[in-house]
Order: structure tokens, then C-alpha cells, then sequence
């Protein structure tokens, strides 16, 4: 986080000094508006002081969380707002003319602040229900048409509470697919806590089978208790292993990468294929960074989550650079084969915002 750390207080400072230090006031407003500023900018350090140890899932209010969010993203977006109007107002400044920005700045603070909440309510609206034709390599002839929904990346935590998922299963099962894919990132919290919040997934049925894997987020919060909580509601978790649904359609699982931090659940792709020579594979797994080494390995499909499809349009671009090119939708190998990365299906709380990029439950329809 120390990057994020360092651009969000250079994004406040210079918020402080072209906009608050302008300001035609005394000393009484400005001193609040800059303590306002750093501490929206330092967000998640404040948040994780009051909010005790676990850093993706501390023990605050939902609404504090959302708050802090909305003001935190405000922050970037009068930093990029500001400068844009700085830019254009560098050559008149150069050529001698002076214009009053007091007003001019008021405003894009409250277009900032406007961006933010639309921002927030976006990523609280319920997810699209999206059909994806997917041309599969090797696609066995009676598995042709098949309905696959992924639902990734739900999040349970103060904000995305247990009527938000159940809205997230009612979408699920109303699409009728035939086989349903969970590639991970079910909660922030302890299972004991937020468990509850899950409770809708145990009605999540399908005529092929529902399949998952973990994401990273499951690992910061104790993954045997979260694996035990989850199997209790009937998913089938797969850890390294596959199964076959119709003859000749594999799906395998692997875990998240952040298992490599715990001994004996490390990520093992070799062991997930076993047995699955000439067969068509979809593979479940969190991160889009399995993309090179499926290929590799042949699999026919990847099916991941993990990006929230960068949130934010442009910032996409950003994240597609740090997962092998992948960040939201369908990809296609040189060799025909694929990798399907979703947006998911809620908010993750630590950056509570959509813009451009909407929350969904894809239905992948096999050819």
C-alpha cells in the first residue's frame, strides 16, 4: 500500500495548495478543510487504526467505510480535475492574466464529491445479467449451448449484506444456467462474523453442479474456517483437483496464490489437471495471472475475477497491465485457446466506486 500511500498525499497536497489556499477565508475554514483532505487521503491507514488489525476487513460501520470511500475517490478525481483546469489556465497565467478561481475551484470540488457518491451508488446497484458467446477449443459436441454463470467476487462485509447477496443468487438461478463458477473473493471478514451475509449462496443449484475456488481475500481472514463455512453450505470447493460434468468438459480449481503463505494449500496446476489429457478443461481460477501457464498447460478456458473489471474506466488500462492483459470480458490465445475475466458481481469496500465498468453476473454460453 505504500504507493497508493504516497500518490494519495501528494493528490491532497496539491489539493491543498491550488484549491484550499486559495480560498479568500481565514485561517478557521482552511484548517479543517486540510485535516478534511489528509485524512480523506489517508484513509485506509485511519481506517485500519480504528478499525483493529485485519487490514481488508476492519471492525467499522458500513456506512463509516462507504463515507470514507466516497471521499477518499473524491480526493483523485479533484486532483485530476484541478489539474486539467491548472493546465489550461497556464498560459493565460503566463501572459499576465489573472482570473478569480475561488468559485471555478468550488465547483469542481463539487463535481468531485458528485463523481463520488454516483461512484458508490453504481456500485451498490444490482448486477447485470450479461450473455458472453464463447468459442471453446476442443468443446465436446453435446456440451455445445451450455449455460455457464459466474457470480465472483461478492465481498460480504458491513456494506454487502445478506439481502445483497440474496439479490445476487435470485439473479443467478433466474438465468437457468447449467453449471454455476465461483472464482473466489466471497468475504472480508471471519467467517464466525460475516459468515451470515452468505447464507443465500446455500440455494445456489444448478443440473451440473455449482464449483469454486478461494480468492485472496478468504486468506486474510482464515481460510479453514471460511473453507469449512462454505462446504457447510453446500459448494464444492476445489483445491487442486477437477471433475468431469459431461463426458470429455472438465472443470478444475486451483486456490489463490496468496495460499502460497500456507503451508500445504499452495496452488498446484499439474495436480488440477491430472487426468485430463484430451479432454476440454475450464479452469477456475481467482487471479487473470494464470492466463500464461493455462495456455501452457492447453486449458480450453480460464474463468477469473479478481479486477472488478478496474472499477473505473481508463483505470482499467492500469490493471490489465498488472494481470497478463486480462481485466474484463473474453481473451483469445494465439491458440485458440481463452480466458473469460468477470467484473464481479458487488463493491469491494476499500475502493467502493464503478464508473463506466458495472457489476454482473456473466452467463457464458459454450460453442
Amino acid at each position: 500500500m505504500f504507493p497508493v500511500n504516497i500518490l494519495s498525499g501528494l493528490a491532497a497536497l496539491y489539493i491543498i495548495i491550488r484549491a484550499i489556499l486559495q480560498i479568500p477565508a481565514g485561517w478557521l475554514l482552511k484548517i479543517p478543510l486540510i485535516i478534511l483532505v489528509m485524512a480523506a487521503a489517508m484513509k485506509f491507514q485511519l481506517i485500519h487504526l480504528i478499525g483493529g488489525p485485519q487490514f481488508f476487513a476492519p471492525k467499522v460501520p458500513g456506512l463509516l467505510t462507504a463515507i470514507a470511500g466516497v471521499l477518499y475517490i473524491s480526493v483523485y478525481i479533484l486532483f485530476f480535475l484541478l489539474l486539467i483546469k491548472d493546465l489550461i489556465y497556464l498560459p493565460c497565467f503566463l501572459f499576465g492574466a489573472r482570473f478569480p478561481q475561488g468559485y471555478l475551484n468550488m465547483t469542481l470540488t463539487a463535481i468531485a464529491l458528485s463523481i463520488g457518491l454516483l461512484g458508490l451508488y453504481n456500485a451498490l446497484k444490482a448486477p447485470n445479467v450479461k450473455e458472453y458467446h464463447v468459442k471453446i477449443k476442443g468443446l465436446p459436441e453435446e456440451a455445445k449451448g451450455l449455460r455457464a454463470a459466474v457470480v465472483a467476487d461478492i465481498h460480504a462485509d458491513k456494506i454487502t449484506r445478506e439481502k445483497t447477496v440474496r439479490k445476487i443468487v435470485d439473479l443467478t438461478l433466474q438465468a437457468k444456467p447449467d453449471v454455476i463458477l465461483i472464482p473466489g473473493d466471497f468475504a472480508d471478514g471471519e467467517a464466525e462474523e460475516i459468515g451470515k451475509e452468505l447464507t443465500p449462496l446455500k440455494d445456489l443449484q444448478a443440473p451440473l453442479g455449482v464449483f469454486a475456488v478461494s480468492g485472496n481475500h478468504e486468506y486474510y481472514n482464515g481460510w479453514p474456517q471460511w473453507k469449512k463455512y462454505l462446504t457447510s453450505l453446500g459448494l464444492p470447493i476445489l483445491e487442486n483437483e477437477n471433475k468431469e460434468i459431461k463426458e470429455g468438459l472438465i472443470i478444475a480449481g486451483v486456490p489463490d496464490t496468496a495460499a502460497n503463505h500456507f503451508p500445504g494449500t499452495s496452488p498446484d496446476l499439474d495436480k488440477a489437471l491430472e487426468g485430463t489429457v484430451g479432454k476440454c478443461v475450464i479452469l477456475l481460477g481467482h487471479k487473470p495471472t494464470w492466463r500464461p501457464l493455462a495456455k501452457e498447460k492447453n486449458v480450453a478456458l480460464t474463468v477469473s475475477g479478481h479486477t472488478h473489471g478496474g472499477m473505473v474506466w481508463g483505470l482499467h488500462k492500469i490493471v490489465e497491465r498488472f494481470n497478463c492483459g486480462a481485466v474484463s470480458g473474453l481473451y483469445y490465445n494465439d491458440d485458440g485457446t481463452a480466458i473469460f475475466v468477470t467484473n464481479g458481481a458487488s463493491l469491494w469496500n476499500g475502493f467502493p466506486t464503478r464508473l463506466g465498468i458495472p457489476a454482473e453476473i456473466p452467463i457464458l454460453i459454450l460453442e
